[in-house]
């Protein structure tokens, strides 16, 4: 056994966060750890790597009892913690990067380049990358700069990597990518805590599964013991009823609300595809196929240099600003909520009302209507069930969750009849995935609400969408309605056209 965690318990003033939590991790195990933010589980993480240290309880690791352990002692112990966001310096490179801190001198006290250069060399091949050296870090894909993190941990000799939401913006194939390396690492003898709220991720990497609810543990699970219904169930406390589409759901001969004929700009050449009303349309596409660019330009965020788009019968201009789109009641959720979804300083009621402060809430002489804004607000938290105080507490104080509750909420403020929604469970826990994925096929059923989804989730999408367009070199290569399709399906023809294959 590599960790062992026994009876730890942690408190802030009267708020218990950890009671009693047992985890065991052995020898070249990849051990999930679940549960819904704010259960506990980051501040497991930081006991278990000695950022806090007034804890109850014992840590025993690699034999040793490390309780009385600082971070850099632990580190030295082998315990190291990859987070959520990748932690290299962008304007460094791959070689400062893995020798950051420990950078050998030569003679006369100056950085041996050459002895560095040659070393990560040797590290790269030891460890199968093809990175050059010299490379910037910001240069590397997200994929590969959450590998360099795990690199630099393996090469300061690391036992124990906690991987902490590893594939949150991450595609498909490059989640692939990076458990195929984690698997490798696991084979040599390294061992992983994986967090994530992919679960199926979780059930497919994992020897054992632990769950964080309310801040205490439940132990001893693996996939053969447990289905994905189950472990959602364990986290929540209460039967979790997922989403899912029903065919007497789906839109029946409606007209198209949507048409794009030839769309072409950045990314695209000649995207035509249509949007039935009351509809979900699945997105499937690799990064740079189009699919992304076509979201965005809809939205007002990327250029369209040609084409037609035609909304409810009529021919509109292509939006050129998201005020544009926001006026011909096209609304777009980006896949990045800190950098386009939520203002982190800003209270719940603020940030919902940022999508309607020029139309809905203005009064004569810019005034706000704060009558209406109040009442907007509560009822957007009320309906989207947003777990906070009130409408007045600063979303950065929020989990993930509940933030992404706020984003959509701030687009269905403006009562959009074109919702086209980006990767909008990405880093949130199970409960609000599905109150989210209700919401919308409820708001769809009663035709309130066209959407177009776009997730690198297959499992997620086939859930609830009706049809599926697959993108690929900046076109609609493929049009597939979604009857008893399955993942690998998707994938198969996903991958088709990558490698040539006819479809």
């Amino acid at each position: 056994m590599l960790l062992s965690i026994s009876g730890v318990h942690k408190s802030y003033g009267s708020k218990k966060v950890l009671h009693d939590v047992h985890m065991h991790v052995k020898k070249g195990e990849i051990h999930g750890l679940v549960g819904k933010n704010g259960a506990g589980k980051s501040t497991l993480v930081k006991i278990i790597s000695g950022v806090v240290s007034d804890y109850e309880g014992d840590i025993i690791f690699d034999n040793v009892n490390i309780n009385h352990l600082s971070v850099f002692e632990r580190q030295n112990k082998g315990i190291y913690v990859v987070p959520q966001h990748a932690t290299v310096i962008p304007e460094f490179s791959v070689a400062e990067n893995i020798f950051l801190g420990t950078w050998p001198s030569n003679k006369i006290g100056k950085v041996d380049w050459q002895a560095i250069h040659a070393k990560t060399n040797a590290v790269m091949q030891e460890f199968d990358l093809q990175f050059d050296p010299r490379t910037k870090a910001k240069d590397l894909s997200l994929v590969n700069q959450r590998k360099l993190n795990i690199v630099r941990a393996l090469f300061s000799q690391a036992k124990l990597i906690i991987l902490d939401e590893p594939t949150t913006s991450l595609s498909a194939e490059e989640r692939s990518s990076l458990f195929e390396f984690v698997i490798k690492h696991r084979q040599r003898g390294t061992s992983f805590i994986f967090i994530s709220h992919y679960l199926e991720e979780v059930m497919n990497l994992c020897q054992a599964i632990t769950v964080i609810r309310d801040g205490k543990s439940f132990t001893g699970y693996t996939k053969e013991n447990v289905s994905v219904e189950k472990l959602s169930n364990l986290i929540v406390g209460e039967e979790v009823q997922l989403c899912y589409r029903q065919d007497q759901d789906r839109p029946q001969d409606e007209k198209f609300i949507l048409k794009c004929d030839q769309i072409c700009g950045p990314g695209m050449k000649g995207i035509s595809l249509g949007l039935r009303r009351g509809e979900i349309l699945g997105i499937v596409g690799f990064p740079g196929s189009g699919s992304r660019e076509m979201c965005r330009a809809l939205a007002g965020l990327n250029s369209i240099e040609s084409g037609t788009i035609h909304l409810n019968g009529r021919v509109i201009d292509p939006p050129a600003h998201p005020s544009d789109a926001i006026w011909q009641n096209i609304i777009y959720v980006s896949y990045d909520r800190h950098k386009e979804g939520i203002v982190d300083l800003l209270t719940i009621k603020d940030n919902i009302s940022l999508s309607i402060l020029k139309t809905k809430l203005r009064k004569s002489f810019g005034m706000i209507d704060q009558g209406y804004e109040r009442k907007n607000a509560d009822r957007m938290f009320s309906k989207l069930n947003i777990k906070a105080h009130s409408i007045f507490e600063s979303v950065g104080h929020l989990s993930g969750g509940n933030q992404q509750k706020v984003v959509i909420s701030k687009a269905l403020s403006c009562h959009p009849e074109i919702l086209i929604i980006d990767e909008p469970t990405v880093g949130i826990d199970v409960q609000s995935r599905e109150e989210i994925l209700s919401l919308i096929n409820e708001l769809t059923k009663m035709k309130q609400l066209s959407v177009i989804y776009l997730t690198n989730d297959y499992n997620e999408l086939l859930r609830v969408s009706d049809r599926l367009l697959f993108f690929s070199e900046g076109k609609v290569f493929r049009e597939v309605m979604n009857h008893g399709l399955t993942t690998e399906q998707v994938i198969a023809i996903r991958d088709g056209k990558k490698e040539g294959v006819p479809v």
